[in-house]
């Protein structure tokens, strides 16, 4: 009995050995309180995982406003395209030959390509041709003048020496005036002249690709103009009632 006594209480003693006192636990420090994890990456993930979900965030915005630009330009596609901005509160100016309609040609005639021609000793090339009346007339003329004629459809080469002018006066004017339905090339009212789109003055020649019907108004304001300075003048200006 007294044995046992002996044994409980020396393993009472030892318990209380092993256990730590009140002040043992005031002196160790406590142990960090663990933040709850809201919207940050789970247990056990690294760091990285929450800046990837941000990118992945960031992408799909930039992504939605791509697609929000696309759906804007298609809408709106045809109008962005139609009005353009004035560049410096500048009025743009239109070339001649996008307000012009197209001038019909001729069929080519038949006969050799102008290289051909070679002029003689003399260095002139012969031009024949017929008058109104249906006589024949002949007479000299350069090699220039000689190509420029048959490229614009005005004459054949007959030989490399000889061209042939396949109008005469009166039937050139009919054709033009037919071609272009009496109607003026610059301000499209009636028409019953013939005017050089390049003057005459300043190398132009009578020839379908050079010449248009043009109303007697318009044929006395051109005069020597060229057709880009005429048509500015011809535009109304900005303000004036069209």
């Amino acid at each position: 009995m007294r044995a046992a006594g002996a044994a409980g209480a020396a393993a009472a003693t030892a318990a209380g050995a092993d256990k730590p006192s009140a002040a043992d636990e005031a002196r160790q420090p406590s142990a960090p309180e663990v933040q709850p994890n809201v919207g940050g990456p789970a247990a056990g993930q690294p760091a990285a995982a929450g800046t990837g979900g941000k990118r992945r965030k960031r992408r799909g915005k930039r992504g939605g406003r791509k697609r929000n630009r696309r759906r804007q330009a298609q809408a709106g596609g045809a109008d962005a395209a139609a009005v353009k901005p004035e560049e410096n509160g500048r009025r743009t100016r239109r070339k001649a030959a996008s307000i012009l309609p197209p001038m019909p040609l001729p069929p080519r005639p038949v006969g050799p390509d102008p290289s051909v021609l070679s002029p003689g000793k003399s260095g002139v090339i012969w031009m024949r041709g017929r008058t109104d009346k249906g006589r024949r007339w002949r007479q000299e003329t350069d090699l220039e003048t000689a190509v420029t004629l048959v490229r614009e459809y005005a004459a054949v080469v007959v030989n490399r020496r000889t061209i042939r002018r396949l109008y005469s006066n009166k039937a050139f004017r009919e054709y033009i005036l037919k071609r272009d339905n009496y109607t003026c090339y610059f301000c499209g009212k009636y028409g019953d002249t013939i005017d050089h789109i390049v003057p005459r003055a300043k190398g132009g020649h009578t020839t379908p690709v050079n010449c248009v019907t043009a109303c007697r108004e318009c044929n006395q304001n051109k005069a020597a103009l060229d057709l880009d300075e005429f048509m500015e003048r011809l535009q109304p200006q900005s303000g004036e009632p069209t």
